[in-house]
């Protein structure tokens, strides 16, 4: 898949060294990741066009090996090393509470908070200032309301985030559902696997990322577009903060006659990164990545070599640093910790947390970009919002997510319980928010609750003065 700029090229010249060390012949096809699923798919279960080496996101390995579409590499483990690797990315290699490994690790995808260094600093704004939810929400709202305009009139805004149908779309929830303790799904005391979308934690979390736009701290219109978009204009200059892969560091460290950033106006501003805000549990970051693994009815013997060669630590830190992913070794992490920005990245792979390694997850994650692309089309357009309609949204995803993992559950809580709990959420912050401070909709919020109490205290008050006015006549 398309790692990096000029990925075909990059990986065609690691093929080079290993064709010029192994005397083995190498070629590579990328496919764009709308395409790779339903072509990998086809041709692992066809046997057609079937290829030696597959790479594979870490969530698809499950998938396709409890099909029996990928070998497993149990017998080369000895020269693979698992120890070697990052205990997150190991974890991704065979399927939950299952010993045999189906794939090798070959780099990390972490999301940070990336940031703007020179927006930043014109607002005052430090990495302390910003290591809390609240922080980053009142940093958010500073960037916005210093109504900074670019020479080309774009307006600087603080954060945005991609809405509906991105492919994204969970990995950009799940650092805020994770960090307030709340997960996608649970597994129960007998070991049966069930949605978790209703839990208290995970509303929390849900909650507490749809505030940014409730309170208008985002623009809704950034809900039209996906991640490629909002990272093009992170990468112009327009705003303070995104989340986003971590390729974006690297890149503006490369001149842009070889694909890289350093020239566009994010090169010139720099980027810094920073830690997912705390929440009530912690700091928790989406861990993702990509694996290799070997198909089933590849037969060629030579393909265990490659798999060794490209995971092998000078390869990876080599390739790694072309594409801008974290390597998935260990002693190769050791060395970029020694770059000040790389070092938060490799912090926070210890606190970090990947998807859950069950075959089902493929299609879970499918029913999750449903369900969060019908919340963002509420929140888009304002008269479609409702606690009820927002209820019923979550209510009807996880009884999808139960069913395609075959548990048979009840709902545990009611509308009237769930009102209550998503006013609680959506209406308390850490820190007081001051009357300067508050947002647009703070004060159409709070100007709802306020009329009614105070067109009768006007009401009564000119009764009063109309009826003092007739006595004195």
């Amino acid at each position: 898949m398309p790692n990096g700029a000029s990925p075909k090229e990059k990986l065609e010249q690691a093929l080079a060294q290993f064709t010029q060390q192994t005397g083995i012949p190498a070629q590579v096809q990328v496919l764009d990741w709308g395409e790779a699923w339903n072509k990998i798919s086809t041709a692992l279960e066809s046997g057609e066009n079937v290829p030696d080496v597959l790479q594979l996101g870490t969530t698809w390995v499950p998938y396709f090996a409890a099909r029996g579409e990928i070998k497993p590499l149990n017998a080369i483990l000895p020269q693979v090393d698992p120890d070697r690797f990052v205990p997150i990315s190991w974890s991704t290699t065979h399927i939950d509470s299952d010993t045999t490994i189906y794939s090798v690790p070959w780099f990390i995808d972490i999301r940070p908070v990336l940031g703007n260094k020179r927006i930043l600093k014109k607002n005052g704004i430090t990495r302390e200032s910003i290591a809390t939810y609240q922080g980053f929400m009142d940093a958010v709202r500073k960037v916005n309301e210093a109504k900074e305009t670019l020479e080309d009139g774009v307006k600087v805004r603080g954060y945005a985030f991609p809405g509906k149908s991105d492919w994204n779309i969970p990995h950009n929830f799940a650092p805020w559902v994770w960090s307030n303790g709340g997960s996608f799904v649970k597994k129960d005391s007998a070991g049966n696997w069930q949605a978790n979308i209703m839990d208290e934690h995970t509303l929390l979390g849900i909650g507490r990322y749809l505030k940014f736009i409730l309170d208008t701290l985002v623009s809704p219109e950034a809900l039209q577009k996906n991640s490629a978009q909002i990272a093009q204009q992170f990468n112009n200059g327009e705003f303070a903060f995104i989340i986003h892969t971590a390729e974006i560091i690297m890149q503006t460290r490369i001149h842009d006659e070889r694909g890289g950033l350093s020239n566009a106006r994010i090169g010139t501003d720099s980027v810094d990164v920073f830690p997912i805000p705390l929440g009530t549990e912690g700091s928790v970051s989406f861990v993702g990545g990509s694996n290799l693994a070997i198909p089933s009815k590849s037969t060629r013997p030579e393909a265990e070599k490659l798999i060794l060669y490209l995971t092998q630590d000078g390869v990876l830190d080599a390739y790694t640093k072309q594409i801008g992913f974290l390597p998935a070794s260990r002693n190769v992490l050791n060395s970029w910790s020694t770059d000040s920005v790389y070092n938060v990245l490799v912090k926070a792979l210890e606190t970090g947390r990947t998807y859950t390694t069950i075959p089902e997850w493929g299609d879970i994650e499918q029913i999750l970009v449903a369900m969060f692309s019908a919340v963002w089309d509420q929140l888009e357009i304002q008269a479609l919002y409702s606690e009820e309609k927002l209820y019923n949204t979550f209510i009807e995803y996880s009884k999808q997510i139960d069913k395609r993992l075959g548990f048979q559950g009840t709902t545990v809580m009611t509308l009237a319980e769930f009102q209550d709990l998503w006013h609680k959420i959506v209406e308390s912050t850490d820190e007081p928010v001051t009357p300067k401070e508050a947002t647009s909709t703070d004060h159409i919020r709070n100007n709802l609750r306020i009329a009614p109490w105070l067109f009768v205290i006007l009401f009564v008050f000119g009764f009063a003065s109309a009826y003092k006015r007739k006595r004195k006549k």
